[in-house]
């Protein structure tokens, strides 16, 4: 019996290992990445705290600069199509975040918002950018505030697209349906597992609850999602990202940010409901909502041209405003 048992417990740890070495998806080595991803307008740039931004600059020079930052798990791929609707008068810059992109893991190891917030501004004050306009979605829709809670001065607007940053309220239309790794990253018990064993399904599960119409969930996008956060050291720090996350500091005081702010929301968002943009809108004295309806998580991917319409009326707003600390409509005569 005691036999039997040996060759079962045999049977078992092998079967185990043919498991885990099936599953192992091991880190893509930046070079790899680089080849295949930073591609066209793509630069690096080396900041004085050691970081080093994958960054891509394009559009009107002479235009008002627009500076976008993406959501958690995502890079600045995100943002082609508006940039390809919006670069023939306005100056767009792009970067990839710390953990996130062809970026990756930065010395400071801090991705909190007081994180995220110090890279942007080393980012911004290397390439000499003041008097910009910060957008962001999601997570970079979170660091947008925090950066103009800090740096208002710095700034002419916000363009805030289904941004984190304000906590959701109860009892939302939309049941909130995070993807499965929002609910493992962050815990000392499997955190080792993902940053080893990250399925492509796991990244195709994730993106199909971030828009309504899973046509937009095509391979070639689950393989670029897929594939950088497989950049070295962008698997850790989405664990530290959202172990910080659960402790709750996530949500911000933003009551005094009196900036022109554009806030966009799809209205079937399963992962930070739509009742927020409103709250949000409640608490920016100076702001504007625009409600999409059957859009989700990702309006600049699933309806691009029409909400990079908005953007631009928007902009065109503070453009005819000398002064863009007026309320949004108010005449400046």
């Amino acid at each position: 019996m005691k036999r039997w048992l040996k060759y079962i417990a045999a049977a078992l740890v092998a079967l185990l290992l043919l498991v885990i070495y099936r599953a192992w998806t091991p880190d893509i080595p930046h070079e790899v990445l680089v080849a295949k991803y930073a591609t066209g307008a793509s630069d690096f740039l080396d900041l004085p705290s050691g970081a080093r931004a994958h960054f891509r600059m394009r559009g009107n020079f002479e235009g008002r600069t627009l500076v976008l930052l993406h959501g958690s798990n995502a890079s600045l791929h995100t943002w082609e199509a508006w940039v390809g609707a919006l670069e023939s008068d306005y100056f767009i810059v792009t970067v990839d975040l710390p953990g996130h992109g062809l970026t990756g893991e930065t010395p400071s190891n801090d991705y909190t918002y007081k994180g995220m917030v110090a890279f942007v501004d080393e980012f911004v004050s290397a390439l000499n950018l003041n008097h910009f306009v910060l957008g962001g979605n999601s997570m970079g829709g979170g660091v947008t505030l925090a950066y103009a809670l800090k740096h208002e001065n710095k700034l002419d607007g916000l363009v805030l697209v289904n941004a984190a940053g304000t906590a959701p309220p109860k009892n939302t239309r939309v049941k909130i349906n995070r993807p499965v790794a929002f609910d493992l990253a962050g815990h000392w018990y499997s955190d080792w597992i993902l940053q080893n064993i990250t399925p492509r399904s796991i990244v195709e599960e994730g993106l199909k609850k971030s828009f309504t119409d899973d046509t937009n969930v095509t391979d070639r996008k689950i393989d670029l999602y897929w594939e950088l956060a497989r950049h070295p050291g962008n698997r850790k720090a989405t664990g530290k990202r959202f172990a910080w996350y659960r402790e709750g500091h996530s949500s911000l005081d933003i009551g005094s940010i009196t900036l022109p702010s554009l806030i966009l929301w799809g209205e079937g968002d399963q992962l930070i409901p739509v009742e927020t943009g409103i709250v949000m809108r409640e608490k920016l004295v100076n702001s504007e909502l625009v409600v999409y309806p059957d859009v989700g998580h990702l309006p600049m991917e699933e309806i691009p041209a029409i909400s990079a319409t908005t953007v631009r009326n928007f902009l065109a707003k503070l453009d005819t405003r000398p002064d863009s600390a007026l309320p949004l409509g108010e005449d400046t005569n």
